[in-house]
């Protein structure tokens, strides 16, 4: 069985079972889950019974809440073969969205090959970045760079910024900082000089050598970065967030701590890292799957194993979600799309959901699916999102 969030997973072997397709394994476990409470055997039951009757009651709901674009997409899909397709798409879409309203969940999949979105008013982020140099010149990653910095070869093709030794190489004296700046609505890739590549999501600083010397390589990072760590038992890698270090040899791991947060966390995806708080000189150790909670304000910390794609799909272009609250969820919409967020009811914040979706989707796509739950309203004006409660 996939290690998907149980909503997704309840959706999928109720399709399967819809269209025939169960294994021996997924049928046991369908039953057990249908007769573990009442409310799933209701559920069950009313989409065994009638799939299109309940299809048509969503398509009411999605019509009446002016979600054109991604209506649009699955009645294109659904008209190709009325007697064969609208089947096999109503069984997926009823299972999916009315599970989903069932227990509080709010995003489905909508096929690769859809028809493309209209013009989005509010588009999502993309990759750009400021360089700034040593000696204060500033460029616009947007922009093709070719650079050469005291040995250094500083280029950003395919979107990603890459330093490479030169014709010479770079004395341990002539060794200089260099910070890439991401906005909101931003993200860009980073190859340092050692190897080490560094994903930078929106709203973020990273500050590093040009060229690492003799000692630790250490950088200082605002916001949040995946780090790929290229290995060098001589020569500790360092990433500094102010008030604490994660120190590593060679490793794979997730770091989220924006200055708006009073948290900071540290999700290890491979090998072992050490989190050092610097004030008090205490220090934990990580092994893979571990997340370490760092709070800035008390130091104290917590630690737990987690799905490390909840903390990393980001750089890999998906927004994934399980049972996150509302303010949350909007926090991270905001630093992507760059627009501010407004709760006009703070009951709803914490509402929970859980989704999986693609990261450059039209934000109205996200918002709208949210709203099928039909526990919170949205209304966008220029870059505000206002959010209240629904009191239909």
């Amino acid at each position: 069985m996939n290690n998907l969030p149980s909503g997704f997973k309840i959706a999928d072997l109720i399709v399967k079972r819809l269209e025939g397709k169960l294994n021996a394994e997924e049928e046991q476990f369908l039953e057990e889950w249908k007769y573990a409470e009442e409310k799933n055997l209701v559920l069950f039951h009313k989409l065994s019974q009638n799939p299109e009757k309940q299809y048509f009651k969503r398509e009411s709901k999605l019509e009446g809440a002016n979600k054109k674009d991604v209506w649009d997409q699955i009645q294109t899909r659904v008209k190709r073969d009325r007697r064969f397709q609208i089947k096999q798409q109503i069984m997926k879409l009823v299972a999916v969205l009315v599970f989903a309203i069932s227990v509080g969940g709010f995003l489905y999949t909508i096929s690769e090959n859809a028809v493309p979105d209209a013009p989005a008013t509010i588009l999502p982020g993309k990759n750009q970045a400021l360089l700034v140099l040593g000696g204060g010149e500033k460029y616009q990653l947007s922009e093709r760079v070719e650079l050469e910095e005291k040995g250094m070869q500083i280029s950003n093709h395919s979107n990603e910024l890459v330093y490479s030794k030169g014709s010479e190489n770079a004395k341990a004296d002539q060794i200089t900082y260099n910070t890439l700046i991401i906005p909101k609505g931003g993200e860009y890739k980073l190859t340092l000089s050692d190897g080490t590549k560094i994903w930078l999501n929106s709203n973020s600083k990273l500050r590093y050598p040009s060229q690492f010397g003799t000692g630790v390589r250490k950088v200082q990072l605002e916001g949040e970065a995946f780090f790929q760590v290229a290995r060098d038992v001589e020569h500790p890698f360092i990433v500094d967030v102010t008030t604490a270090e994660v120190k590593v040899l060679g490793t794979s791991f997730n770091v989220n701590a924006y200055n708006d947060q009073d948290e900071i966390f540290t999700t290890l995806v491979e090998g072992k890292v050490e989190v050092n708080d610097d004030f008090r000189g205490t220090s934990q150790e990580l092994l893979p799957n571990d997340q370490l909670c760092f709070n800035k304000l008390n130091g104290k910390t917590s630690k737990k194993v987690v799905d490390t794609r909840l903390y990393t799909a980001w750089k890999d272009g998906r927004f994934v979600f399980e049972n996150r609250s509302l303010e949350d969820i909007m926090i991270r919409l905001s630093r992507w799309y760059d627009v501010d967020v407004f709760f006009l009811t703070n009951s709803i914040k914490q509402l929970k959901y859980t989704g999986d979706v693609a990261r450059y989707d039209d934000i109205n796509n996200i918002l709208d699916m949210i709203e099928v739950t039909e526990k919170v309203k949205f209304t966008i004006k220029d870059r505000s999102v206002m959010i209240e409660e629904n009191s239909k």
